[in-house]
């Protein structure tokens, strides 16, 4: 009797193909995925290596995912919060040599005020922890932004948003280190740049961070740039107390505000600082009411914190920040050619704000005037307003000559 003539014998054959098929693809997929999380938990262990975390915490792209698993193993004594201002300056390698402290960069791509906070509070439960350093940058922007970037994903952080303790959170690691798409990309971008390093391939050239900027190729800008910082003999600024304050994201300080007290409950001390951007891409116009209300926002928080709070602005007309102006510069010592900070800016920031021997070589003009602690200057509007008038060529008296003969110097 054949299967015409019985159909019960054609569906016991065809049932018996498909369990077949469905065995041979169960284990396929099993095979495939035993390896997948075995080459990403490998890479997972290049990772932990203490010589690789340069690379690891200065890389773009996947820092939303790793960066929080990665920070729980490391129990750094110093984490970085913010946007990519902050993790291109603070190479946790050389950060680490100037302050003799662990550290850890947490900052990510784009970071936004909700993610940057929500990082922070993942981060309380780690003992060793004794200060943080957070990029104002990151809050005090103009605009609301998106709450989150594609890649955040809450239940990778050892606390919910109600600061209560994420229940699954080993297993939802495991799978995400093991298995996840985001995984394998970030994997091979770690293995290609530590072939890169380990092949002698230049730091700029395998590290985006690392990049110099030709300031040569924004001469135009650098001229118009010079004639309002060094307008010449003669020359009357108008007044750098604009009428008009600042619109900032109401929420955006609502995050940085629980971030600090955060911080603060914790005994955990703070170290908030405006990026040294370049003077070309610096708005005088809110050069002091900006400062102000962060000045005024942090002393309050000071009255109340069980740590000790620090407010630095390297944001002003500087030896750093004016580089390329006087004088001609192919390959920046101070700024990737996008225009964020370069980790030599990140190491000239914490031995200002950690009271460190500036790195070998610094020239004295840097060291001179380079950030002061504002909430224990002895009047810190007077330097605020002093320093926003130099961006518009408004130096005092002796102040013009001496500061322009002093950066043609070094």
């Amino acid at each position: 009797m054949d299967e015409h003539s019985n159909p019960s014998l054609h569906d016991n054959h065809s049932l018996a193909l498909a369990r077949r098929f469905l065995r041979i693809f169960a284990w396929c997929v099993s095979v495939t995925a035993l390896l997948v999380a075995s080459v990403n938990l490998v890479a997972y262990n290049y990772m932990l290596r203490e010589n690789n975390q340069t690379i690891v915490q200065l890389l773009a792209g996947w820092g939303r995912m790793y960066k929080p698993i990665l920070y729980d193993e490391a129990k750094p004594n110093v984490a970085v919060y913010g946007a990519s201002w902050a993790r291109d300056a603070f190479d946790p390698d050389a950060t680490g040599r100037i302050i003799g402290l662990k550290v850890f960069n947490h900052a990510v791509s784009g970071g936004t005020p909700y993610e940057t906070r929500r990082f922070a509070d993942s981060s309380l439960d780690n003992p060793d922890l004794q200060a943080a350093i957070i990029n104002l940058n990151t809050f005090y922007r103009s605009e609301a932004g998106a709450r989150v970037r594609y890649g955040f994903d809450e239940s990778i952080l050892d606390v919910d948003p109600e600061h209560k303790p994420n229940r699954w959170v080993a297993l939802k690691r495991t799978y995400s280190l093991a298995l996840t798409g985001w995984a394998a990309g970030a994997n091979l971008k770690l293995i290609s740049t530590i072939m890169a390093r380990d092949d002698g391939v230049p730091r700029s050239d395998y590290l985006k961070a690392y990049q110099q900027a030709d300031h040569t190729r924004r001469s135009s800008k650098l001229e118009i740039t010079r004639q309002r910082i060094f307008p010449g003999p003669g020359h009357t600024a108008e007044s750098s107390q604009p009428d008009t304050p600042p619109s900032h994201s109401f929420a955006a300080l609502e995050e940085l505000d629980a971030m600090i007290e955060g911080f603060c409950a914790h005994g955990v001390d703070v170290y908030a600082y405006y990026t040294p951007s370049h003077v070309r891409q610096q708005s005088c116009d809110l050069q002091a009411t900006e400062k102000l209300a962060t000045l005024e926002f942090l002393r309050h928080k000071q009255t109340t914190c069980d740590a000790r709070i620090s407010y630095f602005d390297f944001s002003y007309p500087n030896a750093v920040t004016l580089e390329g102006v006087l004088t001609p510069v192919t390959s920046s010592e101070y700024y990737r050619p996008d225009g964020h900070p370069r980790p030599t800016i990140g190491a000239l920031m914490a031995a200002s704000m950690f009271d460190r021997q500036y790195p070998p070589g610094t020239p004295a003009v840097v060291g001179e005037d380079f950030g002061v602690d504002l909430l224990t200057h002895e009047n810190p509007e007077g330097w605020l307003f002093e320093r926003a008038a130099r961006c518009e060529g408004d130096w005092g008296e002796n102040g013009y000559a001496d500061f322009k003969e002093a950066l043609l110097r070094q």
